[in-house]
């Protein structure tokens, strides 16, 4: 069995005979269902434009996607440069900001960029920092100082304790997910790995397992994380322990909001996130 793909889904596709087609949720094909699932989703926004009002200077967005903080953050009139390995998430951004004079997007990996200048404030959205390993976590780390300026803010949002518990479960269901001629029902699977550090997720179409067809199955894998261990790999890393506050949402999840600047400096700005 591949390891992406999750037991329960090679389980439910063998008893239909079909063929499964492994496609990376953040990237061809995958980034349409994506923006489908989370585009409407606006956590963390509220906050990341609480600090970027603090911010002078252009701003830097980590694992940005299609957009969907850096779009809020431009037109309230901020710079900012958006990274993200995906080249099909950027481009979904540059239609949404076509030509924009306060948008650059690079195609970067996370863990090592490099980039002309410094920035105010750094973020990473849409708890993007699980994809990487503790390794991978270290080389983020060390690229974000090189790109802070010296009272610069670094924020990312990670799971809360309620919404990290629910991911040391393996899990499958079925869920709706807005599609372009109405609702679709896909079957979500979650397995979880390494003694619950880690979870593989597959999203399959209902109406694609049909009898000995392709399937489509979107794959991720991330990591188990709250905000104890990274504040402790932050402090480790060279910066200061972080202000940890909770992001509002809609739907109740449980997203928290770490802040932090380089050891020996106060710009947090927690109060400036609350509002």
């Amino acid at each position: 069995m591949s390891s992406s793909l999750t037991e329960a889904v090679v389980a439910r596709l063998r008893t239909v005979g079909a063929v499964p087609k492994e496609q990376d949720l953040y990237s061809g094909a995958g980034t349409d269902f994506y923006d489908r699932l989370v585009g409407s989703d606006r956590a963390e926004i509220r906050e990341m434009l609480a600090l970027a009002r603090g911010t002078e200077g252009p701003i830097l967005d980590v694992a940005a996607g299609s957009g969907r903080l850096t779009v809020p953050l431009v037109r309230s009139g901020k710079r900012v440069t958006a990274i993200d390995l995906s080249d099909d998430m950027l481009s979904r951004l540059r239609r949404t900001l076509p030509d924009h004079a306060m948008l650059e997007c690079v195609v970067a990996d996370m863990r090592d960029f490099s980039l002309p200048q410094q920035f105010g404030l750094v973020i990473i959205g849409a708890t993007s920092i699980t994809l990487l390993d503790r390794v991978g976590r270290s080389l983020l780390y060390a690229t974000v100082r090189r790109h802070l300026t010296a009272h610069g803010v670094f924020a990312f949002t990670v799971a809360g304790n309620a919404s990290a518990e629910s991911f040391s479960v393996s899990t499958d269901c079925e869920i709706e997910v807005p599609g372009p001629d109405g609702a679709e029902t896909y079957v979500f699977s979650q397995q979880v790995e390494e003694d619950g550090a880690a979870r593989i997720v597959n999203w399959v179409r209902v109406a694609d397992l049909v009898e000995g067809g392709d399937v489509t199955v979107l794959t991720s894998r991330l990591r188990v994380l709250d905000h104890e261990i990274l504040s402790r790999e932050l402090v480790h890393a060279g910066f200061a322990v972080p202000a940890v506050s909770p992001v509002r949402t809609l739907g109740g999840e449980d997203i928290v909001l770490l802040t932090t600047t380089f050891a020996g400096h106060s710009g947090a700005r927690d109060d400036d996130a609350s509002r």
